[in-house]
């Protein structure tokens, strides 16, 4: 089985009316753990890897190339997704793009509407070049995750969804809408 587009996945868990799993993985034992289980279930995954974990893991391409050959490998059949979790940049996007990735995660909420924007739509028209599925995110929630620190809350408006899907063509879309 080759890596799959997560919209693919999607549709098919859509029309076929189950779920599909996401867990971050951090090193090989985790993907394999993962692997495995989802395999003995039989049901696609996601494999979602973070950009500290991608560096701890030695890189995105280090990270693509494990998780292929530890499906080539194991005879892996389900269809596996890997997605770059709540990336900071559209260069850390278009490096995991680059190296292989299936999907990626832009999250540029924490900047000006208008900048987020401009940097999701950005992500997305690089993605979408290749066939990778792109989400973005609008209106945050205090904390830290991974590289990107908000020190208060704030939910997305109703009234900005609309524009910013049709403006970035996102495949998907986080928001902000309680509590972490």
């Amino acid at each position: 089985m080759s890596l799959e587009n997560l919209n693919k996945m999607l549709k098919d868990a859509e029309d076929n009316n189950y779920a599909v799993p996401q867990f971050n993985v951090w090193n090989l034992e985790w993907i394999s753990a993962v692997l495995d289980k989802c395999q003995e279930l039989k049901t696609p995954v996601i494999l979602g890897v973070s950009q500290n974990g991608a560096k701890y893991m030695g890189g995105f391409y280090v990270v693509t190339q494990m998780i292929k050959a530890y499906i080539k490998k194991n005879n892996i059949t389900i269809p596996v997704a890997i997605h770059l979790d709540h990336a900071s940049s559209f260069e850390a996007c278009k490096e995991a793009i680059d190296e292989g990735f299936t999907s990626v995660m832009i999250d540029a909420s924490r900047k000006p509407f208008e900048e987020n924007l401009d940097i999701t739509k950005k992500v997305v028209e690089y993605a979408h070049k290749y066939d990778v599925t792109v989400e973005g995110e609008l209106g945050v929630l205090a904390g830290i995750e991974d590289d990107v620190v908000a020190a208060a809350s704030v939910y997305t408006s109703p009234d900005l969804v609309e524009d910013f899907v049709k403006k970035t063509g996102v495949d998907s879309l986080a928001i902000s809408i309680g509590t972490s």
